[in-house]
This record gives structure tokens, C-alpha cells and sequence, in this order.
């Protein structure tokens, strides 16, 4: 099985229409995973052609950063239904999480909260979400293998950042966020794709919305990732950052996967 996921925050549906569709009609995926993508009213929410989607939307105001939409590609044998498993507890009220059981993996669309550095309360609720994602992602892999994907608001290494990891006490560089993150990945057996396939490269998914020109200089941050179990990456053909595409702050994120029938 050939299976082509596309990840982005989108920071709003409404606002990436056209965009979307474009990608949509030049790469063909199979699978399309938006984070941000703020589609709190019925009305707000968007028809992609040949694809059908479900949308995560956030109901409690305290928990509003985002949400969560994913989209599959219309197949007469498709059941939606059939794949999607809600995520219970707090994490699963943030709207911010989907998970989908494959045949052979589990899919996990996530957008993990920034823990801005002026503001206490939003430091909190990272903290309160690393525990419980680390949690369902634990009990996820003990089921079948994952491919994790989505903006996990962490720059995992020196080389995920343009200037290295300089500034240690804002958001995405807290050594807690980074002990955390690692903790994740040692407990649930995953492995950052994009390191893995490209150990020694610059480019970045992130970058400043107020500095248009850190884009064209590539100074930006990696924060968007493909984790997948190890026992998956032997079958990952591509996992790359589409930095072509500048239509908002964050860049598009492609995993392409080539899986045996029986794994």
C-alpha cells in the first residue's frame, strides 16, 4: 500500500481554500491533515473536490487554539466511520486531536498548544497536554504502529533552529518541553522522519509572520513533524517540508509511506 499525507497548519480553513485545492490537485494525497484550522461555525467549514473531511472543532472557549480537520480521498470503499477513534479526556475536548485506525497503523493528527512565554496559563496547559499526549500516544502503541503527524510546537534539535537554539526560556525551546518531547519518543518507539531521511539539513517550517524576509533568508524554525514508529520507517519513501508553499507562516509537511501488505 502506497500512501501519500499531507500536513499543514493552516492558521484557518476559510483562509487557505484555494491553496488547499491547489495542493490537493498537484500532489494527489491520499490523506490531508490541517492544524488551526479555527472552523468553529458550520459555516466556516470547506468542500475540498474528491476528498471528504472531518472536522475537529474546539466547543470550550478556555481551549481555544485551534483545532483540528483531516481529509481522505473520496473512495467507494472508504468508511469513515469505520477508521475514526475519539480521543477521550481532556486532550480530546481540546479539539485538537484525531485519531484514525488504519489496517496497518494508526494515524494521529495533532496540534500541540504553544507555551507562550507571557503568559503563565498557557505554559500550564502545554504542560497538562505533553502528559496526556504522551499518554495516548503510549496506549496507541501498544495497538499498532503510528505515524504522528502535525505542528507539535517544539524544535527538537540545535539544527531545527536558524540560529541554533538560542533562546532557551520562550516557547518551543523550554528544556522541559525538550525533556518531555524525548521522553515521548523513547516510551512510544517513534522516530522524527525528516531527521531520519535528511540528518544534516537547514530548512525550516516556520517563520515569523512580522519578518516576511526570514523566509527568503531561511531563518525559521522546524516545528511541524512526521513521527513514525521505527518498525515504519524502513517503508518511508519521502518525508519532506514543502517551503515553496508561502501562504501562511508555517509550511506544508509531505510523508510518503510504501507499505508491505502485511507488516
Amino acid at each position: 500500500m502506497n500512501m501519500r499525507i499531507l500536513s499543514w497548519n493552516v492558521n484557518g480553513l476559510g483562509a487557505r481554500v484555494e491553496a488547499i485545492k491547489r495542493l490537493s490537485q498537484e500532489l494527489r494525497p491520499d490523506v490531508m491533515c490541517f492544524q488551526k484550522e479555527r472552523a468553529k461555525k458550520s459555516g466556516s467549514l470547506i468542500d475540498v473536490p474528491g476528498y471528504i473531511g472531518l472536522f475537529c472543532t474546539v466547543e470550550r472557549p478556555q481551549m481555544l487554539f485551534g483545532g483540528v480537520a483531516t481529509f481522505f480521498k473520496r473512495d467507494p470503499e472508504f468508511e469513515l466511520g469505520r477508521l475514526f477513534r475519539h480521543v477521550d479526556g481532556w486532550i480530546g475536548e481540546t479539539g485538537n486531536i484525531q485519531t484514525f485506525n488504519f489496517d496497518d497503523f494508526i494515524l494521529v493528527n495533532a496540534y500541540a498548544p504553544y507555551s507562550n512565554s507571557t503568559d503563565e496559563k498557557w505554559i500550564q496547559i502545554r504542560q497538562h497536554w505533553d502528559y496526556e499526549f504522551h499518554d495516548v500516544l503510549c496506549r496507541l502503541s501498544k495497538q499498532k504502529p503510528l505515524i504522528v503527524c502535525g505542528d507539535l510546537n517544539i524544535v527538537s534539535e540545535d539544527i531545527d533552529a536558524w540560529d541554533g537554539v538560542s533562546v532557551k526560556k520562550a516557547g518551543c525551546f523550554y528544556d522541559w518541553e525538550h525533556r518531555n518531547f524525548e521522553s515521548m519518543l523513547i516510551a512510544t518507539g517513534l522516530v522524527d522522519s525528516y531527521r531520519e531521511l535528511h540528518p544534516d539539513s537547514r530548512e525550516y517550517s516556520y517563520f515569523f509572520q512580522n519578518r516576511p524576509e526570514y523566509r527568503i533568508e531561511n531563518k525559521g524554525f522546524r516545528i511541524d513533524y512526521f513521527l513514525v514508529s521505527v518498525e515504519l520507517m524502513p517503508y518511508v519513501k519521502k518525508s519532506e517540508i514543502l517551503t515553496d508553499v508561502f501562504d501562511t507562516t508555517n509550511s506544508p509537511i509531505l510523508l510518503e509511506i510504501e507499505l508491505p501488505k502485511s507488516i
